[in-house]
């Protein structure tokens, strides 16, 4: 039996990474290193004098880590693309041209092979848009735009959407309630018909549900939930779930 609510929507809003698509078939923590290894490698390549491997890591995570303390005290998103230059400014390589951009290519390699596509993700857009609901796409990311479009184009999501929001862009990331503020005006909708999906439960449902939106989460292992969970959020397990939530 389902159980109640059944959300009387006009638009759905949903989170990318660990909702439609799978960044984590490998832990991050392993990817990570994967990925300074492949700018590494790149760097060396390219005939660089660099410092041992592990003095080149410590530099990455004192960097890395400024910037994300950074944001996750003021919700200002910032750009992995500043992070390489200062990286690359510290080890006294030129960033002049496209040298950070080059870098950020080979860092993202790894994650790119890797990446996967939830398997009911395409059919459960499709129907919610066959309801003649709206869908957007907001992200938190760090990672050049670009790239995510490129990834959500090669999964055949891309057209589902009638806009994407991603924080490095908007310049604040979620839970900052701007960024909820214009999903709603870009849906053009009011917040309390917009019905918001994904794997965090303080960005993807406590953050909408302040800006007035439902919200549905859907359930990760491994992420860190309120325990017991509140007995008004809706939780599921798969993305096609979704639809016995959203009224026709």
């Amino acid at each position: 039996m389902i159980q109640e609510p059944i959300y009387d929507i006009d638009g759905a809003l949903f989170d990318m990474g660990s909702t439609l698509l799978e960044y984590e078939t490998i832990p991050w923590s392993v990817l990570d290193v994967n990925c300074m290894d492949a700018a590494y490698s790149f760097l060396e390549k390219a005939g660089y004098k660099l410092p041992t491997a592990d003095i080149f890591w410590k530099k990455h995570v004192e960097i890395w880590q400024k910037y994300r303390n950074r944001a996750a005290e003021s919700l200002e998103e910032w750009s992995i693309i500043d992070g390489i230059t200062d990286l690359l400014a510290s080890l006294d390589i030129s960033t002049d041209g496209d040298m950070s951009d080059r870098f950020f290519d080979a860092y993202y390699t790894p994650v790119s092979r890797q990446l996967t596509v939830y398997a009911d993700a395409h059919a459960t857009l499709e129907k919610i848009k066959s309801k003649g609901k709206k869908i957007g796409l907001v992200s938190n990311t760090y990672f050049p735009e670009n790239y995510h479009l490129g990834e959500l184009k090669r999964f055949g999501l891309l057209p589902l959407f009638d806009f994407t929001i991603f924080s490095v862009s908007f310049g604040y990331r979620k839970p900052h309630r701007s960024i909820y503020t214009e999903a709603a005006r870009r849906l053009d909708l009011e917040p309390d018909r917009i019905l918001f999906v994904g794997d965090r439960y303080v960005e993807d449902c406590l953050g909408p549900k302040e800006s007035g939106m439902n919200a549905i989460l859907k359930y990760r292992e491994g992420r860190d939930y309120p325990d017991p969970m509140d007995d008004n959020q809706v939780v599921v397990e798969s993305l096609t779930e979704l639809l016995n939530y959203i009224a026709d």
